[in-house]
């Protein structure tokens, strides 16, 4: 063993080299890329501009959960006369019409509709959000499920402070108790992938539990009738067809935050995440190409790094140079995607951030496999070709 800075190999030089770009690459475009901050709070709108509201909430067998989110939603700080609520049953046998009824006693802005029960080939989902829409009567629709509930009593006014300036303000929501740390770096990456692209004027999709636009709008784009054929879309193929760089905004006030409670929160997010597989196939590929060069960039720093301290011993010098990249290139990333998962209020661990960023492809890889598998559930109907 020595420590000299002759009798180096090329191949060392080279890879070098290739550690060094892909360093460059992680911490100007990637870290720039994945660093989500929440703006700077502007005072919150005077009653006055502010537009009318109508929150739509989809809800489903899930009366415990409403009874809890109805209550903080109708006590959102909104002008009452500006704000209304409507919940769309869908075919629910549990006790959602009894918890609507109990608290439209005091509160006179709060209504209910229904999803027929003998609606067939057609995605119970968008056929709510459209009924829901529908029975709205102010400029904005708000929309949110039962199970979600706001971080603040300032949730509804950050999401509508936007307007009348932009169409479609788009919003995020985090699971709660979502365990594994994999689990937990993918929500915050995926949702990272879409709010960067929209926040850099490229939007594509949005949450279903945190999502506003103008109710011209979607009348306009005639509703969800691009994605008929589809069960999903209601939140990413619709707002890839109405949003643009110019009508849209993105809210990440910490107050304007949402928390999603599930049962089983790990196959609830399995099931979301396999619902975007297979909807993303008709959205850009920008974003997420992006988030891939990142990982690609990973391992191909980590192979030169391995490959250069391999062909470089018994010389320490060169190892020593390879040794200094590690801390310059993990300590950036680990604090740039920790302060991200604050805004989106992810809990994220810093000592297997490394670990979480290089293998998210794996668990990428099997979603996509197993969307293949289930390719057929996400169609109302299949089209056949005449032969």
């Amino acid at each position: 063993m020595y420590f000299a800075l002759d009798n180096i190999l090329p191949v060392v030089w080279i890879c070098l080299g290739v550690a060094l770009a892909a360093m460059i690459y992680l911490l100007a475009a990637y870290r720039r890329f994945t660093r989500l901050r929440p703006p700077e709070e502007a005072p919150l709108p005077d009653d006055d501009r502010l537009p009318g509201v109508s929150v739509v909430v989809y809800a489903r067998d899930n009366a415990s959960e409403l009874r809890e989110t109805l209550p903080e939603i109708l006590a959102q700080e909104y002008p009452g006369e500006k704000m209304e609520v409507i919940v769309v049953n869908d075919g629910s046998v549990d006790e959602v019409t009894d918890v609507v009824n109990h608290l439209g006693q005091s509160h006179a802005n709060l209504y209910i509709t229904f999803v027929p029960d003998e609606a067939h080939n057609l995605s119970r989902k968008k056929l709510a959000v459209s009924l829901g829409i529908k029975a709205a009567r102010k400029e904005v629709v708000v929309m949110t499920t039962a199970e979600c509930r706001p971080a603040s009593r300032h949730w509804l006014r950050r999401m509508a402070a936007p307007f009348p300036a932009s169409e479609v303000v788009l919003g995020w929501a985090a699971i709660e108790d979502l365990h594994g740390p994999m689990l937990r770096f993918d929500e915050a990456a995926r949702g990272t992938t879409w709010l960067s692209a929209a926040l850099n004027g490229h939007p594509y999709r949005g949450i279903g539990f945190n999502l506003a636009y103008r109710r011209a709008t979607f009348f306009e784009a005639k509703g969800f009738s691009r994605s008929l054929n589809l069960h999903n879309g209601d939140d990413d193929i619709f707002i890839h067809q109405i949003a643009n760089r110019d009508n849209t905004s993105v809210v990440l006030s910490p107050d304007a935050l949402m928390s999603v409670s599930f049962h089983r929160p790990k196959a609830a997010y399995r099931d979301l995440r396999l619902r975007h597989c297979f909807t993303q196939r008709r959205l850009p590929k920008g974003a997420r190409r992006m988030m891939g060069s990142g990982t690609l960039a990973m391992w191909l720093w980590l192979a030169a790094v391995a490959t250069g301290v391999v062909f470089s011993l018994p010389n320490w010098f060169p190892s020593c140079l390879f040794a200094a990249t590690i801390p310059a290139l993990w300590i950036p990333l680990t604090v740039n995607w920790m302060r991200t998962g604050r805004t989106l209020g992810i809990s994220l661990s810093p000592a297997l951030l490394w670990w979480e960023m290089l293998w998210r492809w794996l668990p990428d890889l099997r979603c996509r496999i197993a969307c293949g598998s289930s390719n057929r559930r996400n169609f109302t109907w299949h089209t056949k070709k005449i032969k």
